[in-house]
């Protein structure tokens, strides 16, 4: 087994870890990192890894340094299972709906300004039609029928 720590290692923010597993890829989080703007977009936008070479994602929790990039990792090719508990599925739905949201507001009054600048216009880091396509693929998991299966 081969754990590279992609996130969330040396900051608190933006959990992202790759297992390799006999010849599988899981990826245990999927974390927004958060800072300042431009540091924020750049670091959260790539990934240290092609997200369709990756086979299923593993979630822990819905705080957003550890679900917030799930929508971006699916529209850059991801295509497996995410897994995660019932009420972790419910809170992300809430959450990354909010949070593409606020972005696409965010981008909007920003290329305002950059656009009377001269500016190159910028994009969200993800949409609310992106988020749809990622809760469609979540399984849901009960704690109770994840503990018979120890």
């Amino acid at each position: 087994m081969n754990i590279e720590f992609c996130g969330g290692a040396r900051t608190v923010t933006g959990s992202q870890h790759l297992l390799s597993i006999n010849g599988r890829r899981v990826l245990l989080e999927c974390g927004l990192f958060q800072g300042r703007r431009h540091e924020t977009y750049e670091r959260n936008q790539n990934f240290c890894f092609d997200p369709a070479t990756v086979d299923a994602m593993v979630l822990s929790h819905a705080h957003i340094d550890h679900s917030g990039n799930i929508p971006n990792f699916v529209r850059h090719g991801f295509q497996g299972p995410i897994f995660a508990t019932s009420a972790t599925v419910d809170l992300c739905r809430i959450m990354l709906r909010d949070f593409a949201f606020l972005q696409e507001r965010d981008v909007h009054w920003a290329n305002k300004i950059r656009s009377r600048r001269k500016e190159p216009l910028i994009e969200p880091l993800y949409t609310l039609r992106d988020v749809e396509a990622a809760v469609q693929m979540f399984v849901e998991q009960t704690l109770r029928a994840r503990l018979r299966g120890v």
